[in-house]
C-alpha cells in the first residue's frame, strides 16, 4: 500500500489500531499522544470481519486520534501498512469533528462485499472469536452420532477452518514485535 501523503499528520484509528485493540500494541512504542473521544464523518461498514469507512456517509464514527513521537511518523505508518490488508484499504486525509487534519484508512470499493456496522467496531466482539465458536459447538452437536466417516470429516473441517482463521488473524495482530518487518525471520 502506498502510505499517506503527509506522514506528519496524526492518524485516526477506528479499527484494529484504536487504543485498546490488538493492532495498537504494534505501534504503542511510537505513540506520543492519543486523543479520545474523537470522530470523523462517514459510514462504518464491515467486510470480512474488519471495519472500513465509506467517506461518503454522514454518520459520526468514533475512534482514536494518534500522534507519533517526533521523527518516528514514517516508522509508525510503515508498521500500520504492514498489518492492514492492501486490497481492503487506502490512505486519505480528512478532518475530525474536532477540526484536526489527519490521515485515515478508508475502504476500497466500500460497498462491495460489506455490510453496515450496527455500532462501533470492537475486536473483542469479532465474530471469529465469538459466534464462530458457537457454530463449531452447534455443528459438533448436530454430528453427535457421527453416522459416517463423512460426518466426522465435515465436523473436523469446519472446526479446523475456524480455528486456523482465528489463530492467523490473532497472530497477525498480536505477535509481530514492534520494528519487525514482514520479511524478518525472527519476528
Amino acid at each position: 500500500m502506498i502510505g499517506p501523503n503527509d506522514i506528519n499528520l496524526p492518524f485516526f484509528a477506528y479499527g484494529v489500531f484504536r487504543k485498546g485493540e490488538l493492532g495498537f500494541l504494534s505501534i504503542s512504542d511510537l505513540v506520543s499522544r492519543v486523543v479520545e473521544p474523537c470522530s470523523v464523518t462517514g459510514s462504518l461498514l464491515l467486510r470480512d470481519g474488519l471495519p472500513i469507512i465509506d467517506p461518503a456517509g454522514r454518520s459520526n464514527i468514533p475512534g482514536s486520534l494518534i500522534s507519533f513521537r517526533e521523527g518516528l511518523n514514517g516508522e509508525a505508518y510503515d508498521r500500520i501498512d504492514r498489518l492492514e490488508p492492501h486490497r481492503q484499504y487506502r490512505w486519505e486525509e480528512t478532518t475530525t469533528a474536532q477540526s484536526v487534519r489527519c490521515n485515515y484508512l478508508i475502504g476500497r470499493s466500500p460497498h462491495k462485499g460489506s455490510v453496515p456496522a450496527d455500532e462501533g467496531w470492537n475486536g473483542r466482539n469479532d465474530p471469529l472469536f465469538t459466534s464462530a465458536l458457537e457454530v463449531v459447538n452447534e455443528s459438533l452437536a448436530a454430528y453427535s452420532d457421527f453416522d459416517s466417516k463423512a460426518d466426522v470429516q465435515a465436523a473436523n473441517g469446519l472446526s479446523s477452518a475456524l480455528v486456523v482463521d482465528g489463530t492467523l488473524r490473532f497472530a497477525a495482530l498480536s505477535s509481530r514485535r514492534p520494528g519487525c518487518r514482514q520479511s524478518d525471520a525472527d519476528c
